[in-house]
């Protein structure tokens, strides 16, 4: 039998669909989210090999997921907003790493990565997994980040789903062949969820409460940054969101939009360490610190629909200097 397919044993894993959801042991915790429940005979959850025809594991260049099916089935309209066919047999039945015809030569990586898959006979829009993903960052809460910056992806992005705790070699040759026993994939699945919980997250109290931004302070005065307020409203607005919970899985990871290229730390340095007053002619593509400032601040507002302050009204972040009161009442009086 193939991994992956609705025959797994439900029993087995239905611990772990539920462990994933609900909060750890440590100190007093709010009520624990209501659990959820499946609506079809599929399994909790399971581990997606790269069934291929190669023999050799180390050849099929794609590491096994650990996927969530019972979160998934609880967020998303209708089954067949993934298994388009109409019919739920596994995703690797027609898409192998490879490529066959039966999955119309969509290979497994394809099938799971493109942002956007053509519709298909039936009506049906296939979603792969990278393609629903993104759009779920134009929600409100997520756009604010996700619409500004674009961090960098290291491979310890794609860990976050291509890594399977406890699994061996052994493991590893069974699941491409479809020979793993299912009491086995139900507990590198469990093992695998199980440690998803709960990531650290660095706290608004572990940061500073007020910023200071005066680099450029000329015509108008320093402008005092709430950071505390700023990063509180971010962690709460995604507080219930089992998406950002799975992909914010470092301490540091919520702080990577305004600190984009910086080294993920409590203590990040300052932007204009990067960004220079005036544009570099070795780097013409990087922002000069006024404008990044401002293209970060703005579109992040204009991403989650923030009304105030507007684009237009310079005053409410900064105040008018001596400097340019003065100038201001120099030329007034110029032009009498």
């Amino acid at each position: 039998m193939r991994n992956g397919t609705t025959l797994l044993l439900l029993a087995a894993i239905a611990v772990a669909g539920v462990a994933y959801l609900t909060l750890g042991d440590a100190g007093p915790a709010p009520a624990a989210a209501p659990a959820l429940t499946s609506v079809s005979d599929a399994p909790s959850a399971m581990v997606i090999f790269p069934v291929g025809e190669k023999p050799n594991p180390e050849g099929v260049g794609m590491k096994p997921v650990a996927f969530n099916h019972l979160v998934h089935e609880n967020r998303i309209e209708s089954c067949e907003s993934c298994h388009h066919t109409g019919d739920t047999v596994a995703c690797t039945t027609c898409h192998t790493v490879e490529g066959r015809a039966e999955g119309k030569f969509v290979t497994l990586a394809q099938a799971m990565h493109s942002p956007n898959i053509a519709r298909q006979m039936q009506e049906n829009t296939p979603q792969s997994c990278v393609g629903c993903h993104t759009r779920q960052l134009q929600q409100q809460e997520c756009a604010g980040c996700h619409n500004v910056v674009k961090p960098a992806r290291p491979e310890t992005y794609c860990n976050t789903c291509h890594k399977v705790n406890g699994l061996t070699k052994a493991d590893m040759v069974a699941g491409i062949a479809g020979s793993l026993p299912d009491d086995r994939n139900a507990e590198l699945a469990a093992d695998t969820l199980k440690a998803r919980e709960n990531p650290t997250q660095l706290q608004p109290t572990d940061g500073p409460y007020k910023v200071m931004i005066d680099e450029i302070a000329d015509h108008y005065k320093a402008s005092m940054y709430a950071h505390r307020r700023h990063v509180a409203s971010l962690m709460e607005r995604i507080e219930d969101n089992s998406l950002a919970s799975a992909f914010h899985n470092q301490p540091t990871t919520l702080c990577s939009t305004c600190h984009h290229n910086s080294p993920l730390k409590g203590a990040p340095p300052k932007c204009g360490s990067c960004h220079p007053q005036r544009i570099n002619p070795a780097n013409p593509e990087r922002p000069q610190l006024k404008a990044a400032y401002h293209l970060l601040c703005m579109g992040c507002h204009k991403g989650m629909n923030v009304a105030r302050p507007l684009n237009t009204s310079c005053v409410t972040c900064h105040k008018h200097s001596e400097a340019r009161l003065a100038d201001s009442a120099a030329a007034t009086l110029g032009g009498e």
